[in-house]
């Protein structure tokens, strides 16, 4: 496949929203945007589930879901499993546009995606989102990071043209809070944020300048999350005033969102004219957003207390603009998605899209569609000569789940020491929130089986969390699993209510006490008490998200907001949830009537939510009272005209009165505005069977089952449609048998991910070497736990190696012959003093902390390796007989065997990079199936003096006992 040769310039506005757009362009105050609006086609960028920018920024750049793609949340266990950092794109497991054209030979430009830290290796530049923020005051110097920047000698050129908040003058600022003189620069933080989120924007700005004006480049992708900054720290402020928002605050600050479109717009115009775009040459541009924003009254009153709560400001659907040589003037684009950009992209350059990616061309806004089919997957497909695709080693890639579950498991086993507990708690709920996000994704995909053993198990490790329990309930109904939807609802109902009420009468001795801290602060300062002071000290005291103005001491003591902690996790109870899932129980059992009043009771309190109305619509049309059932969902579109599940519940209503035309377009109108809805399409296919346009129907049919195989009511649509009007009963009969097969109600085993060979290992075998008599080296023995680590200290020490070892840990059944361990080397990455004492000595150190070894020493590392199949067996037993707490399930193991395999090749890739370090890989069954060449190989290696023969009797095979031969895994090891 040879590319075309074109360019094109793709640009990023996170969270823009044509609700905030139009307004401002109809204004004439966005004309860069409507230029190239009416010199292109626009549409409605429909996002994903959830709306959480890195995951769906990574969606658009590779054209998958995130449970493909690897990127599931803002932030991730570091590569020791010991802290947490921001999300990198170490985890992406996909290739993007940018690595596709790469291995074609062209040449990309990369600006500040999310997330794209450390920079990447690629054909042209790629600047990581961490190069314009600015975490410390100008005077105390800002020097760029180290892997911000690609190539690096672009770092100097490139850190020059950032802007640092403290350098931002008056000017600049006042378009956006033009009364700038009322504000307390010491007191109100508001104008801080605020000068911060433009400062990183014109970094940003100024890269992909400069980066204009000085490279070549055929791709240019410029991303800017300002506007995503600006709505969520100030669309509270947008006109038109909320009751609720002070009036000085909203004169003050009342013009920052739609200054940020202006602003925005302004660089768009700059962008345009260097790029040579638009009306100034042939490159193809593209702007979207990856969501929309509210800016009307459908922006929430508060912020729901848990991780990714500011997401609910988000909206469904963003923006798209497509303009160049062959894209369609003034036209329209219905039902984009945000996974339609990739295959796209590669359309424009003449490349396929893949089979595995979710997203298809958006055909219609181009004068000549292209046909260029697809391939099964750009995974495999290799560069060209000469080209890579300028991704990071597969080794420096991580899955930040199986980091922290690779951490906990080497703790379990005893050989590395338990982290800190606060850090511990940090790293476990960063790790759930990353099984939480991928658990949504699933579901957001219709893979509600895999989905379901996720919520399962996240409801085991915290089941007072109600958002586990909400989805494992919709896992459940997706599935057709009602005996364990009564028993979701039942256990909310029950024991998690009687945890919240709990809560809540230990919040009222937490507001008391709070009450009495602010009394006696007054007092201590001679001061009068103020009702409504003391109720803002309450209240930012007791809402975790809470941000006073300015800076204030806590009345609450550590030990006392720890506590709060717990109450407050308590207290994330709504009860309304309750209610209204029980009504769905209710109605997949099937009792219509007493749903329905469980749902009216719900609509006389203030939770009457969208979702609540439509579900109380459907229970109508369900009791065939039609009229009702079209006063409730119009009701939902009368507050917001883009809601989806009201124009399905139309469309359904249509059908139920035999108005098929009617039907058939309220099914247009949904998936015109969500075209990942395999529902829509089904009952756009009946409509279409009503009109008796068969071909349609049939296409609508295949779309639903394209986009949820896993739908037996379009099987049998498609089945009834194929037999009695298309006469092709061979066809019907594999969509009968389907159909029959998945009303039995067995989910679809779970098929995203491949698991890898446990045979798989990650470094080739080393050249023996031959080195001099061991004098002041350290002789380091290292591997994974139960790799046989033990085995070659117990030859080392039976042919005359002195070992430096404490035997604090003594023989047990495991290792019966004694681990050979020295407690201070379970500590090496935080004390590292003591190594001088293993010079002229054999020391154990296990793999993820062999890379601490300090210099100052020669090493000789004996690297071991073993099948991992094997080694995870041999663990899950350990770990059983010591009686710690954790799970042994096929889908962890398998993260496991990723993270050892990704692991090891780094350990040994690091090993061999340092001049200090002498490395001999060996493998475990090659010990056991000739001990005398295995010993023979060591000796040579720790330098020839010491007793072979002693060393080979010292493998005891007896000990082996379960394993059927040598090279099978076996099931107790003496390591």
């Amino acid at each position: 496949m040879t590319p075309a040769r074109k360019k094109v310039l793709f640009i990023g506005w996170d969270a823009a929203d044509w609700k905030a757009i139009h307004p401002l362009m109809d204004a004439g105050k966005m004309p860069n945007l409507r230029q190239l609006v009416e010199g292109g086609s626009m549409g409605r960028m429909a996002t994903l589930h959830p709306a959480l920018s890195p995951m769906l920024w990574t969606s658009i750049a590779t054209g998958k879901r995130p449970f493909k793609h690897g990127i599931h949340g803002f932030a991730e266990p570091t590569p020791d499993g010991r802290g947490v950092r921001p999300i990198t794109n170490l985890s992406r497991t996909a290739k993007t546009v940018w690595n596709i054209l790469n291995q074609h030979g062209l040449r990309s430009n990369v600006v500040g995606w999310w997330p794209s830290h450390p920079a990447e290796p690629i054909n042209g530049v790629m600047v990581s989102d961490h190069y314009h923020k600015a975490q410390r005051d100008l005077d105390k110097g800002w020097p760029l990071l180290k892997d911000a920047v690609y190539p690096p000698e672009l770092h100097e050129a490139l850190a020059e043209v950032r802007l640092h908040p403290q350098e931002l003058v008056a000017p600049i600022v006042l378009p956006f809070v033009p009364n700038l003189d009322k504000v307390d620069q010491d007191k109100d933080r508001r104008l801080s944020l605020l000068c911060k989120t433009i400062a990183e924007c014109a970094s940003i700005h100024s890269a992909a300048t400069w980066l204009l004006d000085n490279s070549e480049w055929d791709f240019f992708a410029v991303y800017y999350d300002a506007i995503d900054h600006f709505c969520h720290g100030f669309m509270k402020y947008h006109p038109p005033r909320q009751e609720w928002v002070p009036e000085a605050d909203f004169e003050l600050d009342s013009n920052v969102v739609s200054a940020a479109y202006i602003f925005h717009d302004l660089r768009l115009g700059t962008l345009l004219k260097k790029a040579g775009a638009g009306p100034y040459g042939d490159t193809t541009v593209i702007l979207m957003s990856d969501h929309g924003f509210h800016p009307d009254h459908l922006r929430p009153l508060s912020i729901p207390d848990f991780p990714a709560g500011p997401a609910v400001e988000h909206s469904k659907f963003g923006i798209l603009v497509m303009a160049g040589p062959d894209i369609k003037k003034d036209s329209t684009v219905f039902g984009a998605n945000v996974l339609d950009l990739a295959p796209t992209l590669l359309a424009i350059y003449g490349l396929p899209g893949g089979e595995d990616m979710d997203g298809d061309v958006l055909a219609s806004a181009f004068q000549n569609p292209p046909q260029l089919g697809k391939i099964p997957s750009w995974e495999d497909v290799p560069p060209l000569p000469g080209c890579d695709d300028g991704r990071h080693p597969p080794h420096t890639r991580l899955d930040p789940i199986a980091v922290a579950e690779a951490l906990e498991q080497l703790v379990a086993l005893g050989y590395i020491e338990k982290p800190g507990e606060n850090m511990e708690e940090y790293v476990e709920s960063t790790v759930a929130e990353l099984r939480f996000n991928l658990l949504e994704s699933l579901q957001d995909g219709n893979r509600h089986a895999e989905a379901l053993e996720i919520a399962r198990e996240l409801c085991r490790k915290n089941p007072i969390d109600q958002r586990y329990a909400l989805k494992r309930f919709l896992a459940c109904q997706a599935l057709g699993l009602t005996e364990e939807m009564r028993k979701v609802v039942d256990e909310m109902d029950g024991p998690r209510r009687k945890i919240f009420e709990a809560a809540n009468e230990r919040m009222k001795e937490f507001r008391d006490l709070v009450k009495e801290r602010y009394r006696e602060k007054k007092d201590a300062a001679g001061e009068t008490p103020d009702d409504e002071e003391c109720e803002r000290e309450i209240q930012f005291e007791l809402n975790p998200r809470a941000d006073p103005l300015e800076p204030r001491k806590p009345l609450l003591n550590p030990e006392e907001r720890k506590q709060l902690g717990t109450v407050l996790a308590e207290r994330r109870y709504w009860p309304a949830i309750t209610y209204f899932l029980q009504a769905q129980t209710l109605t997949a059992e099937r009792q219509w009537l007493p749903a329905l009043e469980m749902l009216r009771k719900i609509e006389r309190t203030p939770y009457a939510q969208p979702s609540l109305l439509i579900q109380s619509a459907n229970l109508l049309l369900r009791l065939n009272r039609l009229d009702e059932a079209e006063r409730g969902y119009r009701r939902v579109l009368e507050a917001d005209p883009d809601n989806v599940h009201a124009h399905l519940g139309l469309c359904r209503l249509a059908l139920r009165r035999g108005d098929f035309a009617a039907a058939a377009a309220e099914a247009g109108e949904t998936y015109g505005r969500l075209y990942f809805f395999p529902m829509a399409h089904y009952f756009g296919a009946i409509a279409q069977v009503g009109l008796k346009d068969f071909a349609k129907a049939r296409a609508g049919f295949e779309l639903a089952l394209s986009q949820n195989p896993h739908f037996p009511q379009a099987h049998l649509g498609l089945a009834r449609l194929l037999k009695y009007r298309l006469n092709d009963p061979e066809a019907a009969k594999e969509h009968f048998d389907w159909y029959r097969e998945m009303r039995k109600r067995q989910p679809l085993p779970p098929t995203h991910g491949v698991k890898p060979s446990t045979k798989e290992q990650t470094a080739d075998r080393s050249q023996d070497l031959v080195l001099p008599a061991l004098g002041d080296d350290v002789l380091v023995i290292s591997g994974l736990p139960r790799s046989g680590t033990s085995m070659l200290m117990q030859m080392l020490a039976a042919g005359g190696v002195e070992i430096l070892t404490d035997r604090l840990r003594e023989a047990d059944e495991d290792n019966p012959k004694g681990y050979f361990e020295y407690e201070a080397a379970k500590k090496l990455m935080r004390d590292q003093s003591w190594v001088g004492e293993a010079k002229g000595k054999a020391l154990k150190v296990v793999a993820p902390l062999v890379c601490s070894l300090p210099p100052g020493c020669t090493y000789r590392v004996a690297l071991i390796e073993r099948d991992y199949e094997e080694i995870l067996e041999s663990q899950a037993k350990m770990i059983a007989r010591r009686g710690e707490a954790i799970e042994d399930t096929p889908e962890r193991r398998d993260r496991l065997r990723r993270e050892y395999a990704r692991l090891m090749a780094r350990t040994t890739d690091l090993l061999r990079s340092r001049p200090d370090v002498h490395l001999m890989v060996v493998r475990h069954e090659e010990i056991l199936r000739d001990p005398r060449a295995a010993a023979a190989r060591i000796n040579a290696f720790a330098g020839g003096t010491f007793d072979e023969a002693a060393m080979a009797s010292a493998v005891d095979r007896s000990l082996h006992r379960n394993r059927g031969d040598a090279l099978t895994a076996w099931n107790k090891i003496q390591i």
